[in-house]
């Protein structure tokens, strides 16, 4: 386990101390946690995704992936240099949900069923992300909200361990508990 993975772990039992501590304190406080909990969920799960994609994008390995299939996974751009396609140091950011389809059809060899329930609730959980970091609206998470949030990530790390490793994802069994707890 890379240093990397070890602080993508460590999001994720943030985020699920988080939602344990909210449960225990008063409205606004709980509030507060709630956010941060949710948040730290999807970093999470950027962060796996991101820990997997440096995993196999490693030499010799790279040249099994088109560079397009790179640019996606390294949120890079792609451009025409002295006659061929070549990544580029400019960003292009892709969606989350891109990355995940694409690394399930890379090694599956199907298309993601976006009717899943773990895939299904995790598209909810980032849309509930994206009206917390880009508020048009007062939103009002509640603690179900989140702790679907997070069962989604561990769910979506899950799948996307069994895909590409051919094995479960070491924290499923935990679901949302933590192994740690936020004292007062």
């Amino acid at each position: 386990m890379t240093d990397f993975d070890s602080f993508s772990d460590q999001l994720l039992e943030e985020s699920k101390a988080l939602l344990e501590k909210a449960k225990t304190d008063e409205p606004f406080t709980q509030s507060a946690y709630l956010h941060s909990s949710l948040l730290l969920a999807i970093s999470a799960l950027e962060a796996c995704i991101n820990s997997i994609v440096e995993e196999i994008l490693i030499e010799p390995y790279r040249t099994r992936y088109t560079v397009y299939e790179q640019a996606l996974l390294l949120e890079k751009d792609v451009r025409f240099d002295r006659g061929e396609y070549i990544l580029s140091n400019g960003l292009k950011i892709s969606r989350i949900t891109d990355r995940i389809e694409f690394l399930y059809y890379k090694y599956t060899g199907k298309k993601l069923d976006r009717t899943y329930p773990w895939y299904a609730t995790l598209k909810q959980s980032i849309d509930l992300r994206n009206k917390l970091v880009h508020p048009k609206e007062n939103i009002q998470l509640t603690i179900k909200q989140v702790e679907m949030s997070i069962l989604s990530v561990v769910n979506t790390i899950d799948e996307l361990y069994k895909a590409v490793y051919q094995r479960k994802f070491p924290a499923v069994d935990r679901g949302i508990a933590s192994k740690y707890t936020i004292g007062d």
